[in-house]
């Protein structure tokens, strides 16, 4: 059964049977792939790969949540990430991807940034200041793309079950390159987006593994 999320547009429609994948290396500690491949959707964020970690993470994709700098296919390098194709994106064929992010330029720019063999959805970053209203977000910062896209999923009247999120206080990693230390996350407020998370599953909104 489909569900049309909502503040999307065109409007996208995900199975009900949804796993959300994180980018946490608490995931190659685990022992959830085959969990993960049972559902009949399964969402990754920005450049996560699949190859090379089916051991931990699944072998499939039904839809790629992306950010600004994904979706613009900007090289990161630099800043110290390894495993980080520039054109994560310009590469993909026939998927289902989701841009989220303040700037629309990078969706104005989507006949060359992404093959047309891809769907395309935009969330509607105008809705964001209700999207925090609804769900009590005090913070000014920018929402990262997950917490994001796990706030439209219950407010459309899924039940995501999340896999690699650390709901805890620790340091970011990510289970396929070294993150650099040095990267500042002033940006977003993850304590409290680690909280918001938690407070969903008190209240049965989502299933955290």
């Amino acid at each position: 059964m489909f569900k049309r999320i909502k503040m999307t547009k065109p409007k996208l429609k995900v199975d009900k049977s949804i796993a959300v994948v994180g980018s946490s290396a608490s995931l190659k500690k685990s022992n959830y792939s085959q969990e993960i491949d049972k559902h009949k959707e399964v969402v990754r964020f920005n450049r996560a790969p699949v190859k090379g970690f089916e051991e931990y993470v699944g072998k499939f994709t039904t839809l790629r949540v992306v950010n600004n700098h994904v979706f613009d296919n900007i090289d990161i390098t630099s800043k110290g990430f390894s495993n980080q194709p520039k054109n994560f994106v310009k590469d993909l064929r026939n998927e289902k991807i989701l841009y989220i992010g303040p700037d629309i330029g990078p969706w104005h720019r989507r006949k060359s940034n992404t093959d047309n063999s891809n769907r395309l959805h935009l969330f509607d970053y105008s809705k964001i200041s209700n999207l925090k209203d609804i769900f009590d977000i005090k913070s000014r910062n920018n929402l990262q793309i997950g917490t994001i896209f796990i706030c439209i999923c219950i407010l459309s009247g899924l039940k995501p079950k999340l896999y690699g999120f650390d709901l805890e206080p620790i340091p970011r990693t990510h289970y396929f390159e070294d993150r650099p230390s040095s990267i500042n996350d002033s940006i977003h407020t993850i304590e409290q987006e680690m909280k918001l998370l938690k407070d969903f599953k008190e209240k049965g909104l989502i299933f955290v593994r």
